[in-house]
């Protein structure tokens, strides 16, 4: 008997659980079509948007990070643009949670979906493939201090918004690292030590004509004494 339950038990775990569907989003939400071969995350301060690229493929799955209510409005698209029919559910395996994006039928073209942001981006791939991380209007991520790009990339670029773009090729098993800021900070801090550099002067200044004006008055005071 307790042999069965265990395999039971261990049929679960491997096989996972699954829960409802999640709801579907709209494509007009997410800069589609992608590029082929290519992983891009379009970042910002409240929410990360992933555009993949599948080929002939009849499912996918996708590790989610967070909780499970964190992954949001999941779409597919084939090349032309046109809405893919999907079903996608969440699967728990292992302890781990994966968005599970079933097809129809034999799928080529993107799926796209939203995760949690911020400004600190970490990600690992897991296989061959392009990976591009696009940063916020105003942002960069290359100032010494403020920010960093964990390998450095193959190439770095800017796209038609004037966005900075990072790419890698083929980064498998690398942890890709981004931490960004305004590009304003750097200014922003410079006039902040400023400001407080002359304010720490002001008060020095004080306090030194204020003991200088008290040395004067003691020595007056000790001159009368004498007298």
């Amino acid at each position: 008997m307790k042999l069965i339950i265990g395999l039971i038990i261990f049929s679960v775990l491997v096989a996972g659980c699954i829960s409802p569907d999640v709801k579907t989003g709209d494509p007009m939400q997410y800069e589609l079509p992608g590029m082929e071969n290519t992983t891009i995350f379009y970042l910002n301060l409240s929410s990360t948007q992933v555009i993949d690229s599948v080929i002939n493929q009849t499912s996918v799955d996708y590790r989610i990070e967070d909780s499970i209510q964190t992954f949001r409005n999941p779409v597919a698209v084939d090349y032309q643009g046109n809405n893919a029919s999907v079903n996608v559910t969440i699967k728990t395996i292992m302890g781990r949670n994966y968005a599970h994006f079933n097809f129809s039928t034999n799928f080529t073209g993107f799926v796209a979906y939203t995760i949690p942001g911020g400004q600190d981006f970490n990600y690992i791939p897991e296989s061959n493939r392009t990976i591009r991380v696009v940063l916020p209007e105003n942002f960069t991520a290359g100032t010494m201090f403020l920010g960093y790009i964990q390998p450095d990339p193959d190439n770095i670029t800017h796209d038609a918004l004037g966005r900075e773009v990072f790419i890698w090729n083929n980064p498998t098993g690398q942890k890709i690292r981004v931490r960004y800021h305004y590009k304003d900070t750097p200014e922003l801090l410079l006039y902040m030590f400023g400001f407080l550099l002359i304010c720490a002067v002001i008060v020095w200044l004080y306090y030194y004509f204020s003991i200088s004006a008290l040395r004067r008055k003691r020595k007056m005071l000790e001159r009368n004494i004498r007298k």
